[in-house]
């Protein structure tokens, strides 16, 4: 577990997600990896970065819904 993640997002005319690239990431193929792909598919479902954490994978959740945010903040 590396938590360091790093992603390029591509905001729609609203400055909502539309499309989420991970750049880098070191999370371990069993939660980490699972956890990222789950909240970049509901994140881009819902158009936010406010989704549930995955159970058993915290600290990737929080580490992938920051780097998110951050993209989003220089978009």
């Amino acid at each position: 577990m590396g938590n360091e993640i790093i992603v390029r997002v591509t905001v729609d005319s609203d400055k909502r997600p539309s499309n989420i690239e991970v750049l880098k990431e070191s999370e371990s193929p069993d939660y980490g990896e699972k956890a990222i792909k789950k909240m970049k598919t509901e994140m881009l479902a819902q158009k936010t970065t406010n989704v549930d954490a995955v159970s058993g994978a915290s600290a990737s959740s929080r580490a992938f819904k920051e780097a998110v945010e951050s993209a989003l903040k220089q978009a």
